[in-house]
């Protein structure tokens, strides 16, 4: 018996110190926003970060990037613009290059702007590897 709850402890701090070290970088990928019928989750700076954010993926029904240049650099601190038929239905920054979204099932205009240059791109929900590009 004293061995299990030996072991029992040993699990517990074990448990306790991988969620001390883990912890942040997973609840900062994890923080979902809710905007109206929208709710979207925005990060991935960083390996760990990008690996718990796209854990989340099966959660929505469209993701986008936002890259720049030829090779794809990848952008963070973008002020983002979710439209559909005209009408702003989420605005917000990303705070990393991948975002995720979960909205009723249509076609929507993701709007970026970056170093004073405002692109957009129009995609369906299904699609989780949009690319909004400078």
């Amino acid at each position: 018996m004293t061995v299990t709850h030996h072991v029992l402890r040993r699990g517990a701090a074990a448990g306790a110190l991988l969620i001390g070290l883990f912890g942040p970088a997973i609840s900062q990928a994890a923080q979902v926003h809710h905007a109206g019928e929208l709710s979207y989750v925005c990060g991935g700076v960083g390996e760990d970060d990008l690996k718990a954010l796209q854990a989340l993926a099966p959660q929505f029904n469209l993701g986008f990037w936002m890259v720049e240049g030829p090779r794809g650099a990848y952008l963070a601190d973008v002020p983002i613009r979710i439209l559909q038929q005209g009408r702003t239905l989420a605005s917000f920054t990303a705070d990393g290059p991948l975002c995720y979204v979960q909205a009723p099932k249509g076609s929507y205009t993701i709007e970026g702007t970056h170093r004073g240059q405002t692109h957009k791109i129009t995609v369906q929900t299904g699609n989780k590897n949009a690319y909004l590009r400078w």
